[in-house]
């Protein structure tokens, strides 16, 4: 099992929380909030294990990663029915045509920071 993918997004997290950090002179934080698409190829578990591992005895140590799961939504592009999918999705279920757009799933976001008091 390899974490590489997720080492390396962790890495890119802490490094763009620092930097809003720095710029609004936050020392610390309580949680970072993230919205990551279930098409992401993201492992929820093994990125809040990277962040842990990154941030061990630093700032940013003990601050918490939520991570909240964003579900695929489809827009069919011949009714413009919008739907959401637990898997990929190749038909519209209101009128049968092929091909409906995804419009979310494939997302990695830091929402927002909350900072500490």
């Amino acid at each position: 099992m390899s974490f590489m993918h997720e080492m390396s997004l962790a890495q890119n997290i802490v490094d763009i929380v620092q930097e809003e950090m720095t710029r609004h002179g936050v020392e610390k934080l309580q949680a970072i909030n993230l919205a990551v698409g279930r098409m992401a190829a993201v492992v929820p578990q093994h990125l809040t294990f990277c962040f842990e591992i990154i941030t061990e005895n630093t700032g940013l140590a003990g601050t918490a990663l939520h991570i909240r799961e964003v579900p695929l939504t489809y827009r069919c592009l011949a009714c413009g029915h919008e739907f959401t999918a637990d898997e990929m999705a190749f038909i519209c279920p209101e009128c049968s045509e092929a091909d409906p757009k995804l419009e979310k799933g494939r997302e990695l976001t830091i929402e927002n920071i909350e900072v500490a008091d």
